[in-house]
């Protein structure tokens, strides 16, 4: 029996895992990834993708995930059909977005996290699939900051460069045939945190297609 003042360590999980939602998250309450009212989310909004306690050690293409995660991943033998061709999750995706695939391509269940393996699955809008030849094409190189194409703003003009209340997101790092390139993320245009409070989470609001705009030179 617990003594007056004591805590359970599942109520100290939740409350380390709200504070840490204030510090890093922003916008989170409310916003889709706001999960405190589906049932499979065990009532919280954060625990689903991190934990305070025995986090999984996720390191991807030999970029350590690390934010405390607690989601189960695609397989990496999981293939996505790509501009490229069919490509193994290694190959086709960048840790950032090989994270984002563990609910989106469907492949993984929205409540496979903390070791349990879950058994519902995304569907609607939010449901990605693995045939990402329809998507923007995450993964691929973007030849920045010396673009091989007028059509491509530099790198520099518009990375971390301040658009109202948010800015956009870095490129990210991945083999490309064999080379280390920066490469288109989901991460590149969308917060998963919802900072900046913009629709689809967005990292900036596109009205008047600013968020096309700042990539590409139109």
């Amino acid at each position: 029996m617990m003594g007056p003042g004591a805590t359970s360590i599942h109520g100290a999980s939740v409350a380390v895992l709200l504070v840490f939602a204030a510090m890093s998250s922003g916008q989170i309450i409310g916003s889709s990834h706001d999960f405190t009212g589906a049932g499979w989310a065990q009532a919280q909004s954060c625990l689903p993708c991190h934990t305070p306690h025995n986090a999984s050690r996720v390191e991807i293409n030999g970029y350590a995930a690390g934010r405390l995660w607690n989601h189960s991943l695609p397989a990496p033998g999981q293939i996505y059909k790509t501009y490229a061709g069919d490509l193994a999750r290694n190959e086709a995706l960048d840790s950032y977005s090989i994270l984002c695939m563990g609910c989106h391509d469907g492949t993984v269940a929205l409540d496979s996290f903390g070791g349990d393996p879950g058994s519902t699955f995304l569907t609607g809008g939010g449901l990605v699939g693995t045939d990402l030849t329809k998507q923007h094409p995450v993964g691929v190189s973007a030849a920045w900051p010396e673009p091989e194409s007028s059509d491509l703003n530099p790198r520099h003009t518009w990375e971390n460069q301040v658009f109202g209340n948010s800015r956009m997101g870095r490129l990210r790092l991945m083999m490309v045939d064999g080379v280390e390139r920066s490469v288109v993320s989901c991460a590149t245009c969308h917060e998963p945190h919802g900072r900046g409070g913009h629709e689809y989470l967005l990292r900036i609001d596109n009205a008047s297609s600013q968020l096309c705009f700042a990539c590409h030179a139109k």
